[in-house]
């Protein structure tokens, strides 16, 4: 059943700890760099440091905010934005029987639902917008192993196309195969996969 995958795809979701990361280690004292490893070097402080500047990614901020804090906000976009997958057969559902279940005139019930249904999908097509942003400048200041960035192409290529789903300007050609394209789960399961995989490398 649909509602079965698209749970499985849920708890997947939930599983991504895009914040963990590895503890540092405490500062050695030094005289010297021959004190050090070969990956380090003693500062003016006596303390082994890295030699390179991987570090210096985690520095940069947007809003206050570092790479790892937008990697967790880009993790809760995410879950919102695939809480669709909750919201369609509970839609489909009440369509279907809410008038009854609440004893309520049939048209108008429908009426509002379907007005109901327009927001949020309003509401959706914007926050899977931000969540493609913040995934991508978080992948910008860390080092992202090459199959986030597939990840992140095929999050783009869903959030492209359920915008021009929405958008009344392009072509009817076009907006009936951007929604073909868009309702392809596979690219949605194949992206969160290579988000899986993704993090097991480079945490």
């Amino acid at each position: 059943m649909r509602w079965n995958r698209w749970s499985c795809i849920l708890v997947f979701i939930f599983a991504i700890s895009l914040g963990a990361g590895s503890m540092a280690a405490e500062d050695t004292p030094c005289n010297s760099n021959a004190d050090c490893d070969n990956d380090e070097y003693c500062s003016k402080e006596n303390k082994c440091e890295d030699s390179d500047d991987d570090d210096d990614d985690d520095d940069k901020e947007v809003l206050g905010m570092d790479g790892e804090d937008l990697g967790s906000g880009a993790l809760f976009l995410l879950i919102a934005t695939v809480m669709i997958a909750v919201w369609k057969p509970t839609f489909k559902w009440l369509r279907k029987n809410g008038s009854e279940y609440f004893n309520v005139e049939p048209r108008d019930f429908k009426r509002k639902l379907g007005v109901y249904n327009r927001k949020f999908m309003k509401v959706h097509n914007y926050i899977g917008f931000g969540c493609v942003v913040v995934g991508t400048i978080h992948g910008y200041f860390l080092e992202w192993h090459w199959t986030l960035w597939a990840a992140m192409l095929g999050l783009w290529i869903l959030v492209i196309s359920g915008s021009l789903m929405q958008w009344r300007w392009p072509p009817k050609k076009m907006r009936k195969g951007a929604r073909l394209l868009h309702l392809q789960r596979t690219i949605t399961i194949i992206a969160i996969v290579l988000l899986l995989v993704g993090h097991g490398i480079v945490d």
